[in-house]
């Protein structure tokens, strides 16, 4: 986002007075300005100065030097709108560009400068809530995003919101939300899905009994009895050291699993009936009069709180390939080499992974399996949680494979594709 450069404020102090210079001549001269409007002068050029200097500064990108110059102007001027009104804009293009780069706890320190000098501004308290989402710090970006919200209608931050509630647990607030940017733009999908989604689970969900165990909230409903829920809690519990033993922590917020019946599964996450359970930010899982056998059980587990443990070690970056693929490798599973396509691309892979038609999913189930093995196989995890969180830090696959496992990911696809036999 760049805002337009700041325009000029020039202050001219011109004091005339009649003089008479002889007899029936009159002459405009100017008068020596006195001590006061000296100084008044000196100031209005030194803000000029700065004022210009941090224009040229700012145009040339120079923008550390141009918010510094812009700031020592206001300093000047501490009264004027149009000088703080510079220093917030300069930040704001400043945090943006660090975001971008990927340095999130920077950009959110610089958008805090910019509200320093404009504490009301929507732009700025709307970065400060994305810089906040993008450093992993998701409450403390509601304050500066609810703000923003009530000072200007803004579809993107309305909808920021909405996610952020609804990954809380939170789903009133998250409705109200969706239905405010509905009310401004109805023809906005990605609203009016997540809104579709919330609806549903009200329906199903509205009589559902809330229990905490531990590092995790169990929703489930009534009817589902004290003893399936302790094996559910146990289950979720060894799944939780297991994946925690080999890829590490994804930190403290407890996670939210519900258990529905089948139907109830079917209806809230529009999943193929083969699907027996789903990570969406929740983990969702149907329950029937017999629970499946505790090892398949703790597999099932295992495989959905690494998705939750993935999501938050790359904040919501890793694409659906890597998710998958390393699930089941921490569930237990094997790659076959066998199943891999001598054409395997990334891009290609991520696109098989995602398809609607069971056949075709699991042959891009299969090939995330044998892609990830091979990253494991070059680095293990340590590598591997590099890898994550290089993409949580904004890098994209092609920016952090380099650096992490020293191939471009053109060369990695053309060696996975020889060892296919492509």
């Amino acid at each position: 986002m760049t805002p337009s450069v700041p325009a000029r404020h020039l202050l001219a102090v011109v004091v005339a007075v009649v003089v008479p210079l002889g007899a029936g001549a009159w002459w405009l001269l100017p008068r020596p300005p006195a001590p006061e409007a000296r100084v008044l002068a000196t100031r209005a050029d030194d803000e000029t100065a700065l004022t210009e200097d941090a224009i040229r500064l700012y145009a040339a990108g120079q923008l550390a030097r141009a918010c510094d110059r812009f700031s020592e102007a206001a300093g000047e001027q501490p009264e004027s709108l149009a000088r703080r009104t510079d220093v917030g804009r300069c930040f704001e293009t400043w945090g943006w560009r660090t975001l971008a780069q990927g340095r999130p706890e920077e950009a959110a320190l610089l958008f805090e400068q910019g509200l320093v000098a404009m504490p009301e501004d929507p732009a700025l308290l709307k970065g400060a809530g994305v810089a906040a989402v993008h450093a992993g710090r998701t409450a403390e970006a509601l304050g500066p995003l609810e703000a923003a919200a009530q000072l200007r209608a803004d579809t993107q931050v309305r909808l920021l919101l909405a996610r952020l509630y609804d990954h809380r647990d939170e789903p009133e607030r998250a409705v109200a939300h969706l239905q405010a940017l509905l009310a401004v733009d109805a023809a906005n999908m990605d609203a009016r899905r997540l809104l579709d989604k919330l609806e549903r689970e009200q329906r199903t969900e509205g009589l559902f009994l809330r229990e905490t165990a531990g590092a995790f909230v169990l929703r489930y409903r009534p009817g589902v009895d004290a003893a399936t829920r302790r094996v559910v809690i146990a289950a979720l519990e060894a799944a939780r050291q297991r994946v925690i033993a080999q890829l590490g922590d994804g930190g403290g917020e407890p996670v939210t699993v519900v258990l529905y019946d089948r139907g109830q599964f079917s209806d809230v996450t529009r999943s193929h009936t083969w699907v027996d359970g789903l990570f969406d930010g929740r983990i969702r899982l149907p329950v029937g009069p017999a629970l499946p056998r505790r090892a398949r059980l703790e597999r099932l587990l295992t495989h959905e709180y690494a998705h939750a443990v993935i999501h938050r070690m790359a904040r919501g970056r890793a694409p659906r390939w890597l998710h998958e693929g390393l699930a089941q490798l921490l569930e237990g599973r094997v790659a076959d080499a066998s199943l891999a396509s001598g054409s395997l691309t990334l891009g290609g892979l991520e696109a098989l992974v995602t398809e609607a038609d069971p056949r075709r999913a699991h042959a891009g189930y299969e090939l995330s399996l044998f892609v990830v093995a091979d990253l494991l196989d070059r680095g293990g995890m340590a590598s591997m949680r590099a890898l994550l969180a290089r993409l949580g830090a904004g890098e994209s696959m092609d920016d952090a494979a380099p650096k992490v496992y020293g191939w471009r990911v053109t060369e990695l696809e053309s060696q996975w594709r020889r060892q296919a036999g492509g």
